[in-house]
């Protein structure tokens, strides 16, 4: 087992045991029993006897972390405790508000992601390096004068509700990390298993149409946002036509684009080979894990929030239910994109076991090469 794995499952543990123990102790003094009570479980029973379950799922995985440090649990049992705390931390601990936190999160850093690849680009092209320039420069000042105002009403607006939320924000996220944790325990201790082999082999021969299925996830999405910048903004309601959320739309749709180009780099040839316009790691291969932890995070992130997103929005109507499902379609795009990066992992492991082969065989070509000349 991962000893880095192990270590983060330890601490979301513990730091998981902590909050659920203030909750207990100091019930509804803070934002914890808000953001346990939008949880599944939350809705259900309320926040008092969902940090009790929260409480004693992370003292199991503080126990099982030890326990596993000192490689004294069989596989299996770390298999079956892994999705047991996979699916109490995840899919019963999850909620809308996870989603949403990701999404805006992403949006907010699009303009710094935008910066840092005209820059780039500046750097690696040099017979762009001009039209890209004046492009850059002449976007820079049409929104200085255009959308100076409409900036910094969403900055003034989106700011302080950021800072305001941080502990909601970072307790959400230590509930999916918690489960997204113990999924990956259990994915790795159920790796030499012949159903594993089995499921391996299928993702990894089906990686491409599950990977394009995962990337028409954010679509959807991306696409409605989209729609505000027109005079017919879907969803939005009478304020999609203020200039500001148009530019906050724009945002969130931008980051929906970015999940779609990630998602294809599963299956595309920069998603093993670093491209030459990024620094230092130009043309060297990208590790397997750069690409399967966050995507694994994200397909965990998205499979969790699937059944709390259609279960709150149950009350309001089927009508409802299915716009969020079509909108937000996490209950395929989830479980697609966990595939698509279980077969690109797959994908990975088969390229390097084949150049081993290979070098093995040379090797072995080499030396019978030798002991010819040596018996001549």
């Amino acid at each position: 087992m991962p000893r880095p794995l192990l270590h983060s499952a330890l601490l979301t543990s513990v730091i998981a045991a902590a909050v659920g123990l203030l909750e207990l102790l100091l019930p509804g003094r803070g934002p914890i029993g808000e953001v346990l009570a939008e949880t599944l479980l939350g809705s259900i029973v309320g926040p008092v006897p969902t940090a009790f379950v929260l409480t004693l799922a992370a003292l199991l995985g503080v126990a099982t972390s030890l326990t596993a440090h000192a490689a004294v649990l069989p596989p299996a049992t770390l298999a079956w405790i892994g999705i047991v705390l996979g699916v109490l931390g995840g899919m019963a601990m999850g909620g809308m508000s996870t989603l949403a936190t990701a999404g805006y999160l992403l949006a907010l850093a699009m303009p710094l992601i935008v910066a840092l690849l005209v820059v780039q680009v500046i750097r690696r092209y040099p017979r762009a390096r001009l039209a890209v320039s004046a492009v850059t420069v002449l976007a820079l000042g049409a929104g200085a004068v255009l959308l100076g105002p409409a900036t910094r009403e969403l900055v003034g607006r989106l700011a302080p509700a950021l800072i305001a939320d941080l502990a909601p924000i970072g307790l959400s996220l230590l509930l999916v990390g918690l489960g997204a944790t113990w999924l990956g325990i259990a994915a790795v201790a159920l790796r030499g298993s012949v159903a594993a082999a089995r499921g391996t082999a299928w993702a990894t021969r089906h990686r491409i149409p599950l990977t394009v299925l995962a990337a028409c996830g954010p679509a959807p999405y991306a696409l409605l946002r989209l729609t505000w910048l027109t005079p017919w903004p879907l969803l939005g309601g009478e304020h999609a036509t203020d200039l500001s959320v148009r530019l906050q739309g724009l945002l969130l749709s931008s980051g929906g684009w970015l999940g779609i180009v990630l998602t294809l780099g599963l299956v595309l040839p920069w998603g093993e080979l670093f491209p030459r316009w990024m620094p230092v790691l130009a043309g060297r291969p990208v590790p397997v894990a750069a690409a399967a932890v966050p995507g694994g995070a994200v397909a965990a992130l998205l499979t969790f929030a699937a059944v709390p997103l259609l279960i709150g929005a149950a009350p309001q109507g089927p009508a409802t239910v299915l716009v969020l499902a079509l909108v937000f379609p996490c209950w395929f795009w989830g479980p697609a994109l966990g595939l698509a990066v279980w077969g690109y992992v797959g994908h990975r492991r088969s390229l390097s076991e084949d150049g081993s082969r290979t070098d093995d065989a040379s090797s072995d070509g080499a030396a019978s090469d030798v002991a010819g000349a040596v018996g001549a």
